[in-house]
Parts: C-alpha cells; structure tokens; sequence
C-alpha cells in the first residue's frame, strides 16, 4: 500500500508539488477553497479534454503506427527524422495552434519510437521547442498571440510580417541546436511489424478532431465538448479510461497557482517599480515574467502596462522556452514523456535555447 503510493505521488510529483502550492497560497492570502473554480479558465480546459480524447482515439486506432512505420522506412537516418519531426512540429503549430500541434506529432513520434526500439525523448523536447517557436509567427498560433493580436488591431498579413525577424532568429538557433544535439545514425527497422488498424475509429475521430478545432475557432469548444465525449464512450469507451486526466488536473492546478501568485503584494511592488515605457525593459520583463508565470499571463499583465504590443508579443514569445511552466506546449510534451529525470532533461535543452535566443534577439531586434 505505501510502495503503491509512493509510486503514485513519485509519477505526479509536478502536480503534488502544484496542489502544495495552492493550499499554501490560499492560506498565506486569506483566500477561501471554494473560490479555486473561478481562478480557472474553463475553455482551455475544455479545450484540451476535447484533444486529449480525440487524439487518445486516433492512436488506439493503430493508424499512427502504419503511419509511422512508414515513415521509419523511407527516413533511416536519425539526424533527418528528428529535423523532419522537429520541422513538422513547427509548421502544424502556425495553423493549428502549438497545443494541438503537440497532441499530434509526439503520440507520431512515440509510435516511431516504438517502432525504431530507440529512446526518443530528446526529440521530443525539441518538438516542444519547435512548436513555441512555430506558433510565434502567426496571430492563430498560440493563447499569448491571439489575446495580443486582438489588442494589436492589425491583420493576419501585418501580424505574420512583423513577427517574422523573431521567428527567423528562433528557427535558425533550433535547426542549429538540433543539428548538433542529434547524430546522424543510421535507423534499423524490422520489416515483420504488424498492427491492427481500426479504421472506422481513425475516421470517426479525424471528423471529430476536424470539427472541434473549428469549434475553436469560434469560441464554441465548451459546447461540443459534450458532444465529443458522447460520441467517443459509444465509439470505443476503453479510450475514456485512458486518457490522460492527470494532464488535465494539472493544468488546473497551474490556473489556480498563477492567479494567487498575481494577488501576492510582492508581485504588484515590483511591477511599480519597473519603467515600461523603456522598450528593453518591456521586452526582458516579457521574457522573464514567463519563467515565472507563463506566457499567456504575462503577455495580460503586461498590456495592462503599455500599448507596445509588438515589443511585448517579442517577449513572451521568447519566454515560452526556459523553464517548464514558462509555456503550457511544454507540460503537454513532457507529460508524454517517461523517462527518468525528463524535467532535468528537458531544461538541459530548453534553458540555453532561451538564453541564445533572448540575447540574439535583444541585441539585433530590440
């Protein structure tokens, strides 16, 4: 029974550690536990329940499998499938939105791992860092860009134009970071794999996966949440069960922690002491608000304080890479991963991307 726990809390120690956090807040702040429900923002969760569960059924139908198999085939180097993934991760995060993007291409790539007999969580991470860096080009490709977009008042061409010098600096960094973090080994695959392909289970859930993203779009995913999870228990109910709700808990979790965190009478002291009409300053409190608090709020606070959208949509984009909570792509990913010391891991990479980007970025941009 003890072992059984420990096992238990040593697999969630995040969002242990995140619980502890909240009561502790909550105590230190006087603030009542029946207010934690109003501090979470309920369409993301809806958001990522509904992809949770699509995607969840698209990889219990086998098809990612036959898929990657495939994949495996024609790409036997492993430098050129970590860029094509890392690539590929990058580009669905313009349109799809980083989150979606990632629900993609990792259960993909841990089918290849499968498949290969190798340890891809490195790549992994990568992809992490590739989709915060894809989704920085356009107004649709992640939370902080559409809430600044909408403030911005300026189209989809002038957005993608202006955001274009930082993403360029980003992508370069990763493909050469990538480069050098991955050899170039040749990948052996045996050809005697074979794997059930449910392919009225793929169909149904791309259809669902079609429909809930445009559902979106238009702000309507609380309500076809419902829908989804109806449809999903009738199609194949095992995929209910196995879904990943510890991922979900988690992110309420985080949504709770940072809204006490921006209660807390240090916080509002320093940002009184900060001149944000200086446009460096502006650009570095984006970047290191979001090792703090996440991008997406700082990207709120901080258009709270000055109208330079363009100076802080550079910021908290930067800021998606560094620490884990700096981005909540970077959760999702190293949720899916199951190696051992993986947050230790993922900051070998993601730090030092952070620190080259936000100093390349600060001296030819800023």
């Amino acid at each position: 029974m003890v072992n059984n726990i420990r096992t238990a809390l040593k697999g969630n120690l995040l969002t242990v550690v995140l619980l502890a956090a909240a009561l502790g807040l909550a105590y230190a702040l006087r603030q009542p536990l029946h207010l934690f429900p109003a501090m979470v923002d309920w369409k993301t969760i809806s958001t990522l329940s509904g992809l949770l569960l699509i995607t969840t059924g698209i990889k219990e139908s086998g098809l990612f499998y036959l898929f990657a198999y495939r994949i495996a085939q024609k790409i036997d180097n492993e430098r050129l499938l970590a860029l094509f993934l890392i690539s590929l991760a990058a580009i669905l995060s313009m349109f799809l939105t980083n989150d979606i993007a990632l629900f993609i291409v990792i259960p993909l790539t841990l089918t290849l791992q499968q498949i290969v007999g190798s340890d891809y969580s490195k790549i992994i991470i990568f992809e992490a860092i590739a989709v915060n860096v894809g989704s920085s080009l356009t107004p649709i490709g992640n939370p902080q860009n559409i809430y600044l977009w909408h403030q911005w008042g300026i189209s989809f061409h002038s957005f993608v134009r202006e955001m274009t010098p930082l993403v360029s600096i980003m992508s370069i960094w990763l493909l050469a970071m990538a480069f050098l973090c991955f050899p170039s080994k040749k990948i052996e695959v045996a050809n005697n794999h074979k794997h059930v392909v449910d392919r009225g289970l793929f169909i149904i859930c791309s259809i669902l996966l079609v429909v809930f993203i445009s559902s979106t779009e238009l702000g309507l995913e609380t309500y076809f949440l419902p829908i989804i999870l109806l449809v999903i228990l009738i199609a194949r109910k095992s995929i209910f069960l196995k879904c990943d709700w510890g991922l979900i808990l988690l992110f309420i979790l985080i949504f709770i922690d940072l809204n006490l965190i921006c209660r807390l009478k240090t916080a509002n002291h320093l940002l009184t002491m900060l001149d944000f009409s200086n446009i460096r300053t502006l650009f570095l409190s984006g970047a290191f608000f979001s090792q703090v608090i996440s991008n997406v709020p700082s990207a709120i606070l901080l258009t709270k304080h000055s109208a330079n959208f363009r100076i802080i949509t550079y910021g908290v984009n930067i800021g998606g890479n560094g620490l884990l909570i700096s981005s909540f792509a970077n959760l999702i990913a190293l949720r899916f991963s199951n190696r051992k010391h993986k947050y230790f891991s993922f900051h070998v990479y993601s730090l030092p991307y952070f620190i080259i980007t936000l100093i390349s970025s600060y001296y030819l941009l800023i």
